[in-house]
């Protein structure tokens, strides 16, 4: 396969057409594909040279009886005649304001979200066969963002053509995170990650169509999007699963491993309990029925009100739970990716350089007239840690916890704090991954102020652009080496799509050693190279750690 290193190929073609002739620019038919279940019609981009296809359902609406359920096959559709591909699908119910939404504009009532909401975006070249498929998964904590924000034809465009992008849609909020024991029987809890799963059987079964080759996947998410990928991993290892593969290749931007804990445990009922009650429902056997039976509109309601509401143990609302035997999050995720199996991969993953600088409060650091800085840092340090995570006050969990972060290594107590919590939740769960596997690479992030999803300026830059300064030797530093994977397994085997002077990505799991994304301070010019040991990746002895703890505490 030839690739050519240009995001401009399209509007370089159109460039050598003689328009002084009169010659007019031939419009592309609009592209029609007809699965067994519906016929779409998309839209040719001739600025692209792509196809797109806005809106191919993967599953049912997730309404009513729905709710709460696994994914469920798509309707027959056949009857309705070809349908309109031109335009952006609902998106899942946001449960707080984000991406195409700013806070001043949300309403949990917003006519764009639909419980009618698992369609996939596609974007493929035209007449393409047996093309390698990139499945983008994104992120928003869980609980916010759509298909809309990823747009994925700068990267498509940067292969010259050469692979497919599929953006998926998932529940989010309370429709997809709000967990009970009630929910196992209809496979209904997690059903965010069992949507996403959902999506890739999808792939499977019907990429070809649009000219993708099932057999070389990759699979892209981005913070909780990653973290949705480590669940993946973790439920595709399971032993009646191995069998099934969904992918090839795994890419994860900052994956968000964020607590667990069992799904019949005290925490994920007491939510349950409390949005039932709010919901006018009884808090008994029939919750489930009633709730399904409920307006969708009183469940967006709700859905955003408990977003804020936290309890001690987890740091954010809406988490994926352990479901025990006979669920898809059948394991603790952190215990199986470090000492468990998971499907045979290519992986490339990584974090930012300060992924947790504003995940914690600047409170943590004492004022100046503390008369013992160091005792009260140290205080307010445990109180996240007990608070944000499934630690008991004054246990050694906690006293070893300071000690592997002592205040003195860091410039004051907050930067201590945002280290700690990029570590437990970002950094070990990329190293934990990698260790799984010799085709392994990894990544530092440590451009600009390097805060938690800056990396979408790359990742996704018609929509994110703003988030980091604008570099095309950057641009080809990362992006260059994860075309490379997508295509051929492997980011190293086009240097043409990389600056003359890049580094070649080393293999991680020989000597720890990973690649560093950066530009000069003046020029914005890629500066990327090979590091090692670096504690903002988390060290082996600190996530050594949090993988006992997790495992020991069962999160």
């Amino acid at each position: 396969m030839t690739i050519l290193k240009t995001v401009l190929l399209p509007l370089l073609a159109l460039s050598s057409l003689n328009l002084s002739s009169g010659s007019v620019i031939p419009r592309w038919a609009a592209p029609v594909v007809s699965l067994p279940y519906a016929t779409y019609q998309a839209y040719h981009n001739e600025s692209s040279g792509l196809d797109v296809f806005l809106g191919v359902r993967y599953a049912a609406s997730t309404e009513g009886q729905n709710r709460w359920r696994e994914a469920q096959p798509p309707p027959d559709e056949t009857g309705m005649g070809v349908q309109n591909a031109t335009v952006f699908p609902p998106q899942c119910p946001q449960a707080t304001a984000g991406g195409i939404i700013s806070a001043a504009q949300y309403d949990p009532l917003q006519s764009v979200d639909s419980e009618d909401c698992l369609f996939v975006n596609i974007y493929a070249p035209p007449n393409a066969e047996d093309l390698p498929v990139l499945v983008w998964i994104h992120g928003g904590g869980w609980d916010h963002n759509s298909a809309r924000e990823f747009d994925p034809t700068p990267s498509i465009n940067y292969s010259n053509n050469s692979f497919i992008a599929v953006i998926i849609q998932y529940r989010l909020g309370a429709f997809g995170f709000l967990n009970s024991p009630l929910m196992a029987s209809d496979n209904g809890l997690n059903a965010g990650i069992s949507d996403a799963a959902a999506s890739l059987r999808w792939v499977q079964k019907y990429i070809n169509y649009f000219g993708g080759n099932k057999d070389q996947v990759t699979i892209w998410g981005q913070s909780s999007g990653g973290g949705t990928i480590l669940h993946l991993l973790s439920a595709q290892g399971e032993p009646e699963r191995q069998g099934e593969k969904l992918w090839s290749n795994v890419i994860m931007s900052s994956p968000y491993l964020t607590p667990m804990g069992a799904c019949d445990s005290s925490y994920w009922q007491i939510q349950f309990d409390n949005f039932t009650a709010s919901a006018n429902c009884s808090v008994d056997d029939t919750a489930l029925d009633c709730l399904r039976n409920t307006s969708t509109d009183v469940l967006k309601t709700l859905s955003h009100q408990y977003d804020s509401v936290t309890q001690a143990g987890h740091p954010s609302a809406y988490e994926p739970c352990i479901e025990g035997p006979g669920g898809y999050l059948v394991s603790n995720t952190a215990e199986r990716l470090k000492n468990g199996n998971i499907p045979y991969s290519y992986i490339l993953a990584g974090s930012n350089y300060n992924d947790g600088f504003s995940m914690v409060s600047t409170s943590l650091t004492p004022p100046s007239n503390f008369t013992n800085i160091s005792a009260e840092a140290d205080a307010r340090l445990a109180q996240l840690l007990v608070t944000d995570f499934p630690l008991t006050a004054g246990s050694d969990d906690v006293q070893r916890a300071l000690d592997l972060y002592p205040l003195s290594e860091f410039a004051d107590n907050h930067a201590r704090g945002a280290e700690l919590y990029q570590d437990i939740i970002f950094a070990c769960g990329v190293n934990w991954a990698l260790d799984k596997t010799q085709n392994a690479w990894r990544y530092l992030y440590a451009v600009k102020d390097a805060i938690h999803a800056r990396d979408n300026a790359y990742e996704f830059p018609y929509f994110y652009n703003t988030l980091s300064p604008y570099s095309p030797s950057l641009y080809g530093s990362y992006i260059g080496p994860i075309v490379s994977l997508i295509t051929s397994n492997g980011p190293n085997n086009y240097p043409n799509l990389q600056p003359s002077n890049d580094p070649s990505w080393p293999v991680y799991s020989n000597v720890g050693e990973y690649k560093v994304l950066n530009v000069t301070a003046t020029t914005n010019v890629s500066d990327s190279y090979i590091a090692q040991n670096q504690q903002q990746i988390g060290t082996r002895e600190r996530c050594d750690f949090w993988a006992q703890v997790r495992i020991d505490n069962y999160w």
